[in-house]
């Protein structure tokens, strides 16, 4: 009977293996670990270890899970600072970016008015030679057409190469975002103008741009530069305080007697 029971433990364990070894492994335990327990005996005391050693190793791991704790906790409390500067750098650093493009828009600016100033001095040349052209006899007496000639081809070569870079210049200022502010004939604007000369005349509305003197600009919709401009005022007689004045004096001397002689 009991050689009977053990047969059939046998037979038991046999079938028990082969159905184990045909059954799929689970999921998310390693092909190493499945490896070892198929090869170790059940009944083996390899890796095994007593209450006490289980119990010391458990002390040292909540010991160090403390430690990781505090220094984490340490680590924290240094990095809060700088967390809650972040914000700060954030801004600044766009407070940097933005002043850095407007000192760049500015020195665009400034170069642009310089070359308008050169294109309208070489232009006004070109007109000045025109004019002082010899004609006839004298052309050829004098000999300076050579020279005028000259001249006129090198201001004819600098109003090409101002135009050429005004051009190119206003194609990135554009790009940049930067529109000019029209003011020439339009009534003032403080906020896109600054009044820098008056003149008297009828002819326009009073408050009226008559002449600019340096060019205006915008960059993204806000004013960037104002224009400095000449604003028109009516041509009025004396002031009224003056002009009351004077009739009372002339009231004065109508009613002052005359004098014997």
């Amino acid at each position: 009977m009991r050689r009977d029971r053990k047969q059939i433990l046998r037979s038991f364990e046999a079938w028990l293996d082969r159905v184990l070894a045909e059954e799929e492994p689970p999921e998310g335990l390693p092909s190493e670990i499945l490896a070892r327990l198929s090869t170790e005996s059940p009944h083996s005391t390899e890796g095994s270890c007593d209450l006490y050693s289980l119990w010391s190793q458990m002390t040292a791991l909540v010991q160090e899970v403390k430690l990781q704790g505090r220094s984490f906790k340490q680590l924290s409390d240094a990095v809060a600072p700088v967390a809650d500067l972040a914000p700060r750098l954030v801004e600044l650093e766009r407070e940097a970016q933005t002043k850095a493009r407007r000192e760049v828009l500015e020195m665009f600016l400034d170069l642009r008015d310089r070359m308008v100033r050169g294109l309208e001095t070489a232009r006004k040349s070109l007109v000045r030679l025109e004019g002082l052209s010899p004609r006839g006899w004298r052309r050829k007496m004098l000999g300076r057409e050579s020279l005028r000639e000259t001249a006129r081809e090198t201001a004819v070569a600098l109003e090409k190469g101002y135009a050429l870079s005004l051009d190119r210049l206003d194609e990135v200022l554009h790009q940049l975002e930067v529109t000019e502010i029209p003011c020439q004939g339009r009534p003032f604007d403080p906020r896109y103008m600054q009044a820098v000369d008056l003149e008297e005349t009828n002819q326009v509305p009073e408050g009226t741009v008559v002449e600019v003197y340096r060019v205006g600009y915008e960059w993204k919709g806000q004013t960037f530069r104002l224009a400095q401009v000449k604003v028109s005022r009516s041509a009025a007689g004396p002031a009224a305080g003056e002009q009351e004045s004077g009739n009372a004096s002339r009231e004065h001397d109508a009613r002052r007697p005359a004098r014997l002689m």
